[in-house]
């Protein structure tokens, strides 16, 4: 997440990732790689040329890990009112936990503080699970004290041996506030309209090899989520003025009538995010991956074209083959910054730093998970830093002297969003550009194309970044005396 603030920059994105009216800055483990094939996106690209080659070990594989073959199913439906006001959801989940459990948790991302203060919320109206799944139960967890919560809890009546597959069947409703600048929000009058929405769903807060992750609800603008990589089908109906920018590569719909239904389908991915409005759409393809930019102007259209195409080409030659078949962006008529979402972002901004830092979180937290709540470094010091490699303009040296601990949990900072963002995006990536000016471009490069290639579509805990980078102890002294390796 990109956040713009006003006078400063500092770190931060929209998540359905990962802003206000100015841009700031934005678990369980897998002991290597699971067996058997699959692809992300629609196909998982492989590590391709012009970019640092891993070498084939099982520490640095050659191209990207495959998906988990046994990551959970999702099936979304959200119908959006003729007002955009209000879309009304339905999730159905297939999941095989690699531990034994007693419950399943999802995470509701609409009921935090800011989020419900401006007008958003989620209320579930039924959740049900087979093998004996009990009626729902909620845990405020730091969410508004106006809302159900902030975890859904389904419990069973006996412990699921693992390896078994659950399955459960939610529905619920989603408001929309108007003019809000976060996740979710709508603005503009009539044939005018806009509405955006992403983490809108009932979450499911897996990590493979550890549990559920029932993290405190946070206290501002930024991400706390943890959710493992799941293959993804994604329906919205929505009145048929308006058009559809979501994750995935949906074909625009055909026929007549008072609606149309889009349908896209995504083989791993976190979370989604969906906008709606008379956007003005153009479609083009960067080498291989189709791009769709949607904003309120063909001139605003055409100045973000350009800069996502500039991202995707540098990323990919540092980190890999972009990691989604498409790329779909919505520009809505707000400001404050980005956020990142699986094979899409939403753009509340239309600068080149924030377009360049959401395209980098397509690698890191896509594609490259990690735990929101606890580790959000590696995904947001990432992306600031990819940022700022492109954009040849790193922080200064001064930055590693902020306090705080890169690697601190999102809650712990309370109402500290300054300090967050601080903390977590700048110091962060300084801390990266010090390792990296410690070791050598080249070296540092080479190690962390071996992190993204062994964690690729699993979620990375800081263990995962020192093992890349075990050979390159100046690397990983800078970036423990940051405590960013705790």
């Amino acid at each position: 997440m990109r956040i713009r603030t006003l006078g400063v920059v500092a770190v931060g994105v929209i998540t359905l990732a990962a802003c206000s009216s100015s841009t700031s800055g934005h678990g369980t483990r897998l002991t290597g790689p699971p067996s058997g094939s699959g692809t992300a996106g629609s196909s998982a690209p492989q590590a391709g040329s012009g970019a640092p080659s891993g070498g084939g070990s099982p520490n640095c594989p050659a191209s990207y890990a495959a998906p988990d073959p046994k990551r959970p199913k999702v099936a979304l439906q959200f119908t959006v009112g003729d007002d955009l006001s209000t879309a009304q959801g339905s999730e159905h989940v297939e999941f095989t936990p690699d531990l034994p459990i007693t419950e399943l948790v999802f995470r509701l991302t609409a009921n935090t503080a800011p989020t419900v203060e401006a007008g958003n919320k989620i209320v579930i109206n039924s959740a049900k699970a087979d093998h004996g799944g009990g009626a729902p139960k909620y845990d405020t967890d730091g969410a508004a004290p106006s809302t159900q919560g902030g975890l859904l809890r389904i419990p069973f009546a006996a412990q699921i041996p693992a390896g078994t597959t659950v399955s459960a069947d939610i529905t619920f409703t989603l408001t929309l506030g108007n003019g809000s600048f976060d996740r979710f929000g709508r603005v503009g009058d009539g044939a005018s309209r806009y509405a955006w929405f992403g983490s809108a769903q009932p979450l499911l807060a897996w990590e493979r090899g550890r549990g559920w992750h029932t993290e405190p609800m946070i206290q501002f603008t930024a991400e706390s989520a943890t959710s493992e990589a799941m293959q993804t089908d994604l329906t919205v109906t929505a009145p048929a003025s308006k058009t559809v920018i979501m994750s995935g590569d949906p074909a625009d719909p055909g026929g007549s009538g008072a609606t149309k239904t889009w349908h896209s389908t995504v083989d791993s991915a976190r979370d989604v995010s969906v906008a709606v409005g008379p956007f003005v759409v153009s479609d083009t393809t960067v080498n291989g991956v189709k791009l769709r930019v949607g904003a309120t102007s063909a001139s605003e259209r055409d100045q973000l074209v350009p800069l996502f195409t500039l991202a995707i080409t540098e990323h990919s030659k540092r980190f890999g083959p972009f990691p989604f078949p498409s790329l779909s962006v919505a520009r809505v008529p707000a400001q404050g910054g980005g956020i990142e979402y699986p094979s899409s972002i939403l753009m509340l901004d239309s600068s080149k730093l924030v377009a360049v830092h959401e395209t980098a979180h397509q690698w890191f937290y896509a594609m490259v998970g990690d735990s929101q709540a606890l580790h959000a470094w590696l995904d947001e010091a990432f992306a600031t830093y990819a940022e700022e490699l492109v954009d040849n303009d790193a922080p200064p040296s001064s930055a590693l002297d902020m306090p705080g601990d890169v690697d601190k949990p999102t809650a712990s900072y309370g109402d500290g969003e300054s300090a967050y963002y601080s903390v977590t995006y700048t110091k962060g990536a300084a801390a990266l550009h010090a390792a990296r000016a410690a070791v050598g471009d080249d070296k540092f490069d080479a190690a962390i194309r071996c992190y993204v290639n062994a964690n690729a579509w699993r979620i990375a805990n800081p263990s995962d970044l020192a093992t890349a980078l075990a050979a390159l102890p100046a690397a990983t002294d800078v970036l423990r005396k940051a405590r960013a390796l705790s």
